[in-house]
């Protein structure tokens, strides 16, 4: 990246100042950019737009230093990421290297050459990981090529992984720990032990980064690290004072007020789905299409009593969580995950349960990836402690249950198109299983308890992977069945606003026409005002066979395949463990049929899509 195409994000600058900022930039030395890329650096623990502002400010491998550390090797950052955070770390360490005056180069793993391994010198990794235990799309080629029979010896490599993940899943962290354990079997020098970090990974990761330094400067003892001072700016008065900025984020969420809630299916419909409107006034949060939003919900009051009345437990019962009293009931309704099974609270759990025979039981589903992913879904906290009794007091249950986690969502709106607003789409999530009705934590706090006028916390979470084009004219494919639809709306509302005149293509799916077209008109004034090239609708339940996304795929090929040739960018949003499989596969297939190539070539063409960031998946 040249000083000179730096892209700014116009949420965050009016088009006077980023032709300002665009004049500046361009009058720097490749050294000066350096510099400032450091500067930004120790500014971003205090302003989170900064950090937003710093990863699109280019810092090559060069040191900033006039006198580059004798004899040092160069060090290589790779980071495998989804949603952003991995890269986010990795570019914090990379800048933190870089300021000190180590030659370091930043790599998205997807772009990594695997043939390079064997000259690396220092290679730190930051992955995360993708579903039960997957690597992420950017991560699978590396991943499948260490675990391979053409990965080399490493016996010259200093290495130390930084895993990203969330507890709530059962492989929690596991692409981090295949990179870790299959980078020593190749022998290389582990220097630092593995850190796996939950959601909340940004302590872990400080931690984590600053070992790194500690470490990578023992080996050049004879240079001094070069230590950042906290920046200050000069008040009116002359004085210097500390810069500080309210930042809302998952830890400091933002109090927000519902401004509307619809509910978008017909009478009749089997399904709830509700159109959620959020005011963001002055909160000063931005944000993208292709964002998502985190909501902090409280678990349903029937399921906290329910399992408290099952375990004969008195709900007035004190519990300590980090040093403040709760009621038991207050405990399992704000703080407690009872929703998700995580493969750490079974590991926990198996220790109180009565029978040996279920313990043993319980290890096996522990140890076989499919089975435990088959024995989580659907169930809840409850489900366990009825299938495996267990002697465990409330005390040691509190102690061993997850924290309750915000809900995430993708958003639905343009803050383009609709300023200071965030919108979600909604589906409530309501089954039975072994005669007890379960219920989704937030999907039913959103239908049940927020109205207008009613407060909720939330924030902002940036997905890197899941952005527009950046060129304006560049066409778009996107497919999004059922809730899925959210973040199209808001990537057509953003490219009517911004008059991009790259074409748009939706597919969208649901049970019935009449009942579950979601936004059926917004679509029918974007298609009128020509921001919505193309729409093909597949309602599954309408006729005699049912009909999905990929058949309408299918049915356009020849022209879906003319748009890929002529450069268009292809999204996926919704159920990650059937409609996202077949879309691909779906994909895969007309890639081979209309551009006569073999099947290993097909799904090469496909897997270039990825590479290039021309096919982005917001699954689930």
């Amino acid at each position: 990246m040249s000083a000179a195409n730096v892209v700014l994000p116009t949420s965050l600058f009016s088009p006077k100042e980023q032709e300002q900022v665009q004049e500046l930039i361009q009058k720097f030395s490749t050294q000066q950019l350096q510099w400032l890329a450091g500067y930004l650096t120790g500014l971003q623990h205090s302003n989170q737009q900064l950090l937003q502002l710093i990863n699109r400010i280019p810092v090559t491998q060069e040191s900033i230093t006039t006198e580059p550390l004798a004899g040092q090797d160069s060090i290589t950052i790779l980071f495998g990421s989804k949603s952003g955070n991995s890269k986010k770390v990795a570019k914090n360490l990379h800048d933190k290297l870089i300021a000190r005056g180590f030659t370091a180069s930043l790599q998205d793993m997807n772009q990594y050459q695997p043939a390079r391994l064997k000259e690396e010198k220092w290679l730190f990794v930051v992955v995360s990981t993708h579903g039960e235990g997957d690597p992420p799309p950017a991560a699978e080629d590396l991943h499948a090529f260490i675990n391979g029979r053409k990965a080399p010896a490493l016996k010259d490599t200093r290495y130390a992984v930084l895993a990203l993940g969330d507890k709530s899943y059962a492989s929690y962290c596991q692409t981090g720990k295949d990179f870790d354990a299959r980078l020593s079997a190749l022998q290389a020098n582990r220097i630092l032990e593995r850190a796996d970090a939950d959601v909340d990974y940004e302590d872990t990761a400080e931690s984590w980064i600053e070992a790194v330094l500690a470490k990578v400067q023992e080996s050049f003892s004879s240079s001094p690290v070069k230590q950042s001072s906290p920046a200050t700016l000069s008040s009116g008065n002359g004085a210097a004072t500390t810069k500080t900025a309210v930042s809302y984020s998952r830890k400091n969420p933002f109090t927000a007020t519902i401004l509307e809630k619809v509910q978008l299916n017909g009478r009749g419909s089997a399904k709830e789905t509700y159109h959620v409107e959020i005011s963001l006034e002055n909160s000063g949060l931005n944000y993208l299409p292709g964002d998502t939003v985190g909501l902090w919900v409280e678990n349903e009051p029937s399921l906290v009593e329910g399992l408290i009345a099952y375990k004969n437990w008195d709900p007035n019962t004190i519990i300590i969580h980090k040093d403040t009293p709760y009621t038991l009931f207050d405990f399992f309704r704000q703080k407690a995950e009872l929703t998700t099974i995580s493969g750490s609270f079974l590991t926990s759990y198996i220790a109180f349960i009565n029978d040996p025979a279920d313990a043993h039981a319980l290890i096996n589903i522990l140890g076989d990836k499919q089975e435990l992913g088959a024995f989580v879904y659907g169930r809840d906290i409850w489900d366990v402690l009825q299938q495996f009794p267990a002697a465990i007091t409330v005390e040691d249950l509190c102690s061993i249950l997850l924290p309750l986690q915000p809900r995430l969502y993708s958003i639905a709106s343009s803050i383009q198109a609709h300023p200071e607003e965030v919108h979600i789409t909604v589906a409530r999530v309501k089954y039975q299983h072994k005669n007890r009705i379960h219920r989704g934590v937030a999907s039913n706090y959103i239908a049940d308890i927020l109205e207008p006028g009613k407060e909720i916390k939330l924030f902002i979470e940036s997905n890197e992977s899941f952005r527009l084009p950046e060129s304006q004219g560049t066409p778009v494919i996107m497919v999004g069945p059922g809730t899925g639809i959210a973040p199209f709306r808001a990537f057509v509302e953003e490219r009517s606003e911004t008059g991009a005149e790259g074409n748009n293509w939706l597919f969208f799916g649901d049970q019935h026409f009449s009942t579950d077209f979601l936004y059926q008109t917004e679509w029918q004034r974007f298609i009128k005002q020509g921001s919505l090239t193309r729409m093909n609708t597949a309602f599954s339940r309408d006729g005699k066979n049912k009909i999905y996304v990929q058949h309408r795929m299918q049915q356009h090929a020849a022209e879906l395949f003319k748009w890929l040739e002529n450069g268009a960018h292809f999204y996926v949003c919704g159920d990650a463990k059937r409609m996202a499989k077949d879309v691909k596969q779906t994909l895969v297939d007309i890639v081979q049929q209309e551009g006569k190539l073999s099947e290993e070539a097909a799904v090469d063409y496909v897997k270039q899509l990825i590479k290039k960031g021309r096919y982005q998946e917001d699954v689930y």
